[in-house]
């Protein structure tokens, strides 16, 4: 689990830094910083389950663990993936869904 969420954190910066540097460039960086949030927005829960289980699964010990353990289905920012996902798929398709 450890292992699992270190790649995520890694694929995170990834993904970040290649959107800053298309913008630094001056290219179009819209799609790589769709991907970059929908993808952090994911990882980041993946992570914080990965922490909770790694500590024994006390969600209440772990610091900033009640605060996830209170969130109803466990995502942040619901409406923000399915966001994301509309950017991407416009950008993929030239289709705007809204």
């Amino acid at each position: 689990m450890i292992a699992d969420s270190a790649v995520d954190v890694a694929a995170v910066r990834l993904l970040t830094w290649r959107a800053a540097d298309l913008k630094a460039r001056g290219e179009r960086y819209a799609l790589a910083a769709s991907k970059a949030k929908l993808f952090a927005t994911e990882a980041s829960v993946r992570v914080a389950n990965n922490c909770i289980q790694v500590h024994g699964g006390y969600e209440y010990r772990v610091p900033g663990g009640e605060v996830f353990a209170r969130r109803p289905g466990r995502h942040p920012a619901r409406g923000d993936r399915q966001i994301q996902k509309l950017l991407i798929g416009r950008e993929l398709t030239g289709i705007s869904a809204f």
